[in-house]
């Protein structure tokens, strides 16, 4: 394996959102699986063949609200153990993850969690309409914090009504971006706001 620069751990029930045309040849690959998630898109198992071991499926066992979490982090401390100089990235919208994280990079170890796969493609920038992100971040300030969102799909579903007309990717977009910027972020599968 000492083609791999980077290993990916993808925690599939926080986020589907899987772009496999921006996975590098050199990124391994963890997509971690709860156990009731038993239907996962035929397409983009399809889209990840090509990339044969690189890209390995993990359906792990164990319910609760932080049970992947626990699975994401013994994979990535087995794959520290194995490959210390490489850099270790977790694809996941939930902050639980960030005192690893933050013990990893004391501890010397390139660590970092990411909110969309457009983090890992800086060379494809994803249009954002800037005022529709101006619009969005002004009417969430505005409502008190017990009245905001507190699920993605509550969160969408706010940006559509605010926006109407946006199309189904302009605000999947501006979602994207207030994550990106951190303004949200989510805490065990409650959206969080940091709109100051």
């Amino acid at each position: 394996m000492s083609n791999i620069e980077d290993y990916l751990y993808i925690d599939y029930e926080n986020v589907q959102d899987v772009q496999v045309e921006v996975i590098k040849k050199t990124v391994k690959v963890a997509i971690i699986v709860g156990q009731d998630q038993t239907k996962v898109p035929i397409d983009l198992v399809q889209k990840t063949q090509p990339f044969g071991s690189a890209v390995e499926w993990i359906q792990v066992s164990g319910k609760g609200r932080n049970a992947l979490d626990f699975f994401i982090a013994f994979f990535l401390g087995r794959d520290v153990a194995i490959d210390r100089g490489k850099s270790f990235i977790i694809y996941s919208k939930d902050t639980g993850y960030d005192p690893l994280i933050n013990y990893l990079k004391k501890s010397g170890i390139k660590a970092r969690r990411i909110v969309s796969f457009q983090e890992l493609d800086q060379n494809t920038p994803i249009e954002i309409d800037e005022a529709g992100v101006k619009k969005v971040r002004e009417s969430l300030g505005k409502l008190a914090a017990n009245k905001r969102p507190k699920k993605r799909s509550s969160l969408t579903g706010f940006i559509v009504d605010l926006l109407k007309g946006a199309k189904k990717q302009d605000v999947e977009a501006i979602v994207e971006d207030l994550f990106i910027k951190k303004l949200v972020y989510e805490e065990n599968g409650i959206i969080k706001y940091d709109l100051d």
